[in-house]
């Protein structure tokens, strides 16, 4: 036979082996409400091959050709096991029946796997049954769970912010059925603004950022709430030290339901009474208080059988007060979120997916501080709105997404009041910013083989600052632009990239690049821990920021075993770095706010490793990172690199859950990391009668190594007509101090030259015990 023959011989044979291939693709559906099913695990019968759904309720899988079957299982719905008979390329939609499994807390879903969420750049958490993590107040925060993974930091007692792989928090974009949340913490940077009864899912992205996103350098957040039409009425009530919380879920027919979840703490009459006895003995004087509350409310409406309507209404706010009696000094600040969007969803065909959305959001913040007869303060606040449009469409090889982001921004970063007695200060009329975006964006997310897939994504956003404005001119004179006119404009390219590999079934390469542009920033305040710090947008002399982020990682499944982890590699470079100068007196200078604002350049890289266990009575995870974050600025440090405030040489998470019965589980929380980075005096000189401080190099040296252990217990009853749990915790078990903020204290007298300073430190809560019932009527 010659070797032409053969080889053509082997070549038929190759695609006559191809052609008994078909493809199906399909749908998963919840059968009450037909509202898509995201993260379905759909296997094949000989479980060979093997995928989930996307966030549409789509998939496709290459079959062989003949009578076969399925396996479709979601944690929230009854498992399907549908048999098909496959003659040529097939499409299919499959319902899912609610699962009546008692669900109630957020969780890192075990169900999708390392391969599959992380390669894709996102970790999925998604609401269900779990205790695994120690609660928080008798509390499991979704915040919290994030705090744990690897290259996220939290920046310390009492800080609001998640600080991920060496950035600051306002590059994060916060997503709440696409509404912009700004501040997405209640009690400090403690708890989350987010109910878990509230939330179905989360997608949380640190690198390879899709070009749906847009307007933030380091992060997304995406929260979605349960959009299913509930078929039934449910009620469900919590109590713990920290609050209570009421979630109501009513159909009104059989394609119309509304929810709502309701929040409010009595911490002022339950913790601060404990935290001020015993959180401060040396400082018995300082005083604290806090209160917040959220509300959540939404709609399902199914139009037809590919046409879905969904609204979303947040609102909630904090209340703080903190009180140093020994100078009666009273200080207060207070915040509000709020969010609303309505989405218009409509599967157009198998394949075509419409997604249209209408949002708004809002923050306001006020700090104020009252001596005696002085009282004195500054607010802020910002209001959007925004409109997107996108289209999915499915092919056999490709996932394309394209679509369109419009937002207008409204920012009053600096509203400066003060009165001393019965006089005002007047610091004339406070400046509003006007700010438009729009971005076209367009991705492709194509299989070139069973071990090879890519995803390339581009966004192009323009950007414009517009009146109504006014500048003050150097001779004192005031320039007014109308709403018209267009102070400063620019356009923007931003690519991502991500390539995935498959050495085998459990092992994977996975290489990822984006740059990405940020508009509106988030201008640090104070030294402290505390929500001062404010939103304003691109203006003239206060340019965009824009990085870079690289990462390269393996990813490794011990399926047998139970065993998931991964090793991560990144390095990110930011320019237009913002440091504010002066601190917080500075923002009663409202005219020329951008004058007290240096502009540099950050770089951070690290190596991120995670280790989980799946199976079993006992799992958990660990997960650890060793990085550097660093800031350089001509005007600090004398142009030197200096260490990012929240630069953590060392991170650790230990998360262990051990279920001792069917109704029994015990948790624990062990995390470990280093200190903030702050600057500290190097020696102090009298001059003429006055205490100068001399500094050393910036952020040259460290807060302690903060770490605590937090453990907790739960019970789940049964009974016929309600099904609840109980649980106990214990936050910061051995009592470790991690100071919130430092101060100095003064003392002996100056006229005779003879005064000592000593460096005091602000713990905010101590060993705290709680206990939480939760009980669920359907």
């Amino acid at each position: 036979m010659s070797k032409p023959f053969l080889v053509l011989l082997l070549l038929l044979l190759g695609f006559n082996g191809l052609a008994q291939k078909v493809l199906l693709e399909g749908i998963v559906l919840a059968d009450s409400s037909r509202k898509a099913i995201s993260g379905a695990r759909v296997y094949s019968k000989s479980g060979q091959e093997q995928t989930l759904t996307d966030q549409n309720g789509y998939f496709k899988m290459l079959l062989d050709k003949g009578k076969t079957g399925l396996r479709i299982s979601h944690m929230s719905y009854v498992e399907l096991r549908p048999e098909l008979l496959l003659r040529k390329d097939h499409h299919q939609t499959f319902y899912l029946k609610t699962n009546t499994q008692f669900l109630n807390e957020v969780q890192i879903s075990a169900e999708r796997g390392i391969l599959k969420s992380n390669l894709n750049n996102y970790h999925l958490l998604k609401a269900g049954d779990l205790e695994k993590a120690p609660a928080f107040l008798g509390v499991h925060d979704l915040i919290k769970t994030i705090q744990t993974l690897p290259g996220i930091g939290n920046g310390g007692e009492g800080n609001a912010g998640l600080f991920v792989r060496g950035s600051s928090s306002g590059q994060n974009l916060v997503l709440f059925n696409h509404s912009v949340v700004y501040n997405p913490s209640h009690l400090l940077g403690f708890f989350s603004v987010f109910n878990s009864n509230a939330v179905e899912q989360v997608r949380f992205y640190k690198s390879g950022i899709p070009s749906e996103y847009g307007g933030r350098l380091s992060a997304v957040i995406d929260i979605k709430s349960n959009s299913e039409v509930a078929d039934s009425l449910r009620l469900e009530a919590e109590l713990s030290v920290l609050a209570a919380s009421l979630n109501l879920k009513v159909p009104i027919t059989k394609n119309w339901s509304f929810s709502t979840a309701m929040r409010k703490t009595f911490m002022n009459h339950s913790v601060w009474p404990i935290v001020n006895r015993l959180g401060n003995r040396d400082e018995s004087s300082n005083r604290m208080s806090y209160d917040f509350y959220d509300l959540n409310f939404s709609s399902a409406l199914s139009l037809t059988k590919k046409d879905r309507l969904f609204a979303s209404l947040y609102m909630g706010g904090d209340d703080f007060g903190f009180d140093i009696r020994r100078f009666q000094i009273n200080n207060g600040m207070d915040w509000q979120n709020s969010a609303a969007s309505i989405n218009w969803n409509r599967m157009v065909s198998n394949q075509v997916v419409l997604d249209n959305t209408l949002s708004y959001s809002g923050y306001r913040f006020k700090f104020g501080m009252q001596q005696e007869g002085f009282k004195a303060g500054v607010q802020s606040a910002i209001r959007d709105f925004t409109y997107q449009s996108a289209i999915q469409v499915y092919l056999e090889q490709h996932q394309l997404k394209a679509g369109i982001n419009l937002s207008q921004h409204k920012f009053k970063p600096n509203t400066p009041f003060a009165r001393n007695g019965l006089t005002d200060f007047d610091y004339g009329i406070p400046n509003t910013y006007f700010a438009d975006e729009a971005a076209l964006f367009l991705s492709d997310d194509y299989r070139f083989s069973e071990r090879l897939s890519i995803y390339a994504g581009l966004r192009l956003t323009y950007y414009r600052h517009t009146g109504p404005y006014r500048i003050t001119n150097k001779d004192g004179g005031i320039s007014y632009f109308p709403r018209s006119k267009t102070l400063n404009d620019e356009l923007f390219l931003e690519p991502s990239f991500t390539a995935r590999y498959h050495l085998n079934k459990q092992t994977a390469l996975k290489f990822a690049y984006s740059r990405n542009v940020q508009t509106i920033h988030l201008i640090p305040v104070t030294a402290s821990n505390f929500p001062s710090d404010f939103w304003m947008p691109s203006i003239s002399g206060v340019p965009p920021e824009k990085g870079n982020q690289y990462s390269f990682g393996i990813f490794k499944e011990w399926a047998d075993a139970g065993y998931e982890g991964y090793i991560d590699l990144y390095a990110r470079d930011a320019e237009n770095a913002i440091e504010f100068s002066g601190g917080i007196m500075n923002l009663f200078d409202n005219l020329k706010i951008e004058d007290h604002i240096y502009l540099g350049k950050g770089k951070s890289y690290g190596a991120e490793f995670f280790l989980k266990k799946k199976k079993g009575k006992f799992t958990g995870y660990l997960s650890y990172t060793l990085s550097r974050s660093e800031r350089t600025f001509a005007e600090i440090n004398e142009g030197r690199a200096f260490p990012f405030k929240y630069d953590r040489t060392h991170d650790l998470s230990l998360v262990s859950d051990y279920r001792l019965s069917p109704r029994w589980n015990l948790s624990a929380l062990f995390t470990l990391a280093t200190g903030n980075a702050y600057t500290k005096p190097v020696s102090r000189y009298l001059i003429a009668g006055n205490v100068v401080n001399e500094y050393g190099a910036y952020n040259d040296s460290r807060m302690p190594l903060y770490h605590r252990l937090d453990l907790s217990a739960g019970y789940q009853f049964n009974t016929g007509k309600y099904k609840s749990s109980l649980s106990l915790s214990v936050y910061n078990v051995y009592n470790k101090k991690n100071p919130m903020f430092n101060y100095y204290m003064a003392r002996g007298s100056l006229s005779s030259g003879r005064v000592s300073v000593q460096e005091k430190s602000i713990a905010l809560l101590p060993i705290l015990p709680a206990i939480n019932y939760k009980v669920v009527f359907k």
